[in-house]
């Protein structure tokens, strides 16, 4: 353990460097408490991980880190369990630092039964050098959502590597409706392996993804007897035989609402009749694989299910604000797979449809839009009341909308201003769903807060 006098010191100035971030707005305050620790001092989140009591989650994918992280936590709460978890995460070193720094007291002491952290995928060979979790959750693995060189298979080569070298007490949780993800994979891991996933026809999409999806064992074509979102489904390959693995820990009766969403959840200890506050089948999966991580870790089935039912929306993931009593909610968006899914979940609300796109300068500058074009937007058209697109990287999406024979409203160049119009051109009572992409939805909570409209933003 790194002495005290180093530990305290490196927590003071870590701190004091993000509230000035915050005060000057450098990087548009975007300086997180433990920035400075994770470039400079990593063996001091090595030293705090250590200090974690019962166990640490890991749980990494292309969607769903924040929010899965976020109701593992609640249930482990519910359970009585002191837990640690990544919030608003980008899976990144830093966001992990975040969370065990703001956690410590300024004698460099934790208080927690367990750690549930989100991690990118790029990540989780770096974060399993220096701890060894207790539960590894694997989400999904999106070809359109992954900034690897190699793509799925680079990840998964490596992955192979990293679970040959986990132990037989450790449990990995993989969602077996992803047949990229299980496809990457031999059986024979040290680890447990346990799979979860949704089974219910009712949920039967047509789909791009699914179509363009092979066989990651022989190359052939996967067969789907249904498609409940992207790729991601009950499947077969016909040229090798390779099929879906039966899930242990699955959703069945699925009612997806527009503000939330009902299933059972089938688990070894009996099921699970379950209201989510967090619409969209998305968010069904991210409960499954808490639950199952829940599960894994001993939780009781009731503790489980309060913990599920008191969840709330995490941070622009379904969140909602009310302003001069009108309604609005929050999807972020950052792939085609969350596009396509915050897009079906608006169209659930009762019309008329109102939305509003707030695109970036990442978008602008990055170059890559290729997302919002493979993007299903057709799905607006004749469907959408008004569409009002703002931001920086706005004309992108103009161009897109016009191709997929979606009229624009409106375009705005201020993200507020949009957001604040829209809202005042709505009757009372009327919603208006606003999707988007990280850093636009970054400033736009941020005015918000300082306007005293929600009570917390980073």
């Amino acid at each position: 353990m790194a002495s005290d006098f180093i530990q305290k010191a490196a927590l003071t100035l870590d701190k004091s460097l993000s509230r000035a971030a915050e005060m000057f707005e450098l990087t548009r305050g975007r300086v997180p408490i433990g920035s400075f620790i994770a470039a400079v001092y990593p063996q001091m989140a090595v030293d705090l991980l250590k200090q974690i009591r019962e166990g640490i989650v890991f749980i990494t994918g292309i969607n769903g880190k924040t929010t899965t992280s976020h109701l593992l936590s609640t249930i482990l709460r519910r359970s009585g369990k002191a837990t640690l978890h990544t919030a608003d995460t980008s899976g990144s070193f830093e966001d992990l630092v975040a969370t065990l720094i703001q956690a410590t007291s300024t004698h460099g002491r934790i208080r927690g039964d367990y750690g549930v952290f989100g991690v990118d995928d790029e990540l989780l060979h770096d974060v399993l050098t220096f701890t060894s979790p207790k539960v590894l959750v694997l989400n999904n693995l999106y070809e359109d959502g992954i900034e690897t060189e190699g793509g799925a298979d680079a990840i998964l080569r490596e992955w192979r590597t990293l679970f040959n070298e986990l132990s037989p007490d450790q449990i990995l949780l993989i969602n077996s409706d992803d047949p990229i993800l299980c496809g990457g994979f031999v059986r024979g891991v040290p680890p447990r392996v346990v799979y979860f996933g949704v089974e219910d026809e009712r949920l039967r999409i047509p789909s791009r993804a699914a179509e363009l999806t092979r066989c990651l064992r022989c190359g052939g074509p996967i067969e789907y007897r249904l498609v409940a979102m992207s790729h991601l489904g009950d499947y077969r390959c016909d040229v090798c035989g390779w099929e879906r693995p039966m899930p242990t820990v699955y959703a069945i009766n699925v009612t997806i609402h527009p503000d939330s969403s009902q299933f059972r959840i089938i688990t070894p200890s009996g099921p699970l009749d379950v209201t989510l506050r967090l619409p969209g089948v998305h968010n069904v999966y991210n409960a499954v694989a808490a639950a199952a991580a829940a599960i894994s870790l001993g939780v009781n089935p009731a503790s489980i299910r309060s913990g599920l039912e008191q969840s709330d929306p995490e941070r622009g993931r379904g969140e909602q604000v009310v302003v001069n009593e009108r309604h609005a909610r929050f999807m972020l968006i950052k792939n085609p797979t969350s596009l396509n899914e915050a897009i079906r979940t608006a169209l659930m609300m009762p019309p008329p449809h109102r939305l509003l796109f707030l695109i970036d300068d990442e978008i602008d500058s990055g170059g890559d839009v290729s997302w919002i074009w493979d993007a299903d937007l057709e799905l607006l058209s004749q469907r959408a009341d008004s569409v009002v697109v703002s931001g920086s990287g706005a004309d992108h999406l103009v161009l897109r909308f016009k191709h997929a024979g979606v009229e624009v409203t409106e375009i705005d160049a201020d993200p507020d201003d949009a957001f604040h119009r829209a809202m005042a051109d709505m009757p009372r009572k009327h919603h208006l769903n606003v999707l988007a992409t990280d850093a636009a939805l970054f400033e736009l909570r941020r005015e918000l807060g300082e306007v005293g409209v929600i009570r917390q933003f980073p």
